[in-house]
């Protein structure tokens, strides 16, 4: 009995070879842009003081919402506590957020409706003031708009995306965290679950 021959090992083509060497390009290449992601999204996350921007506590659903100071758009000074009383939708957005400029029109209608029985409040995030203030502007926003220029507001809200919408009772408790872009349905039907009709 003859035992079985052993066929004799071929070196892998050049178009093999090469087929290879580009995958482990992409892989390095994926692992490199995941990399430069999360070390931006750190850089837009981890929140620094302006000077104007203040957030004290953190918030959590059930909880009453941290105290905040802002600068709204007209340079004057907006906190939390001056809407006790009222519901309010805190809404995170920005220019560079194509989400947050789709969102923007939805949430004005729905502003519109429920009028002077809910507070919107449109918290501009890391942003260049001259493109916000032109955003506001085309997308017809009339609510208070107020800049988050370093995140200090946007953290103590938990916010992870963008855009993020919060929205708070008129105890001041914060009954839901919605991070995405929102419909102007699902943006009335969490109000009413406010205890606030249309």
């Amino acid at each position: 009995m003859s035992s079985p021959q052993r066929k004799p090992t071929r070196r892998p083509s050049k178009k093999a070879e090469e087929a290879r060497r580009r995958k482990r390009l992409i892989t390095w290449g994926a692992g490199a842009v995941a990399i430069f992601v999360a070390i931006g999204l750190l850089v837009l996350v981890a929140p620094s003081d302006d000077g104007n921007t203040q957030a004290t506590g953190q918030a959590a659903i059930g909880e009453v919402a941290p105290a905040i100071e802002m600068v709204d758009f007209d340079g004057a000074t907006l906190t939390l506590e001056e809407y006790r009383g009222t519901p309010v939708v805190l809404n995170f957005w920005a220019s560079w957020c194509p989400f947050c400029v789709a969102e923007m029109p939805d949430f004005e209608r729905v502003s519109q409706a429920f009028g002077d029985d809910v507070a919107f409040i449109g918290v501009n995030l890391r942003d260049d003031s001259a493109q916000a203030v032109s955003l506001a502007g085309e997308t017809g926003v009339t609510y208070r708009l107020a800049a988050d220029p370093n995140g200090i507001v946007y953290a103590a809200f938990g916010g992870t995306s963008m855009p993020t919408t919060v929205f708070i009772d008129a105890d001041g408790v914060v009954r839901d965290v919605v991070a995405g872009q929102m419909s102007a349905d699902a943006l009335a039907s969490n109000i009413q679950n406010l205890g606030v009709g249309a």
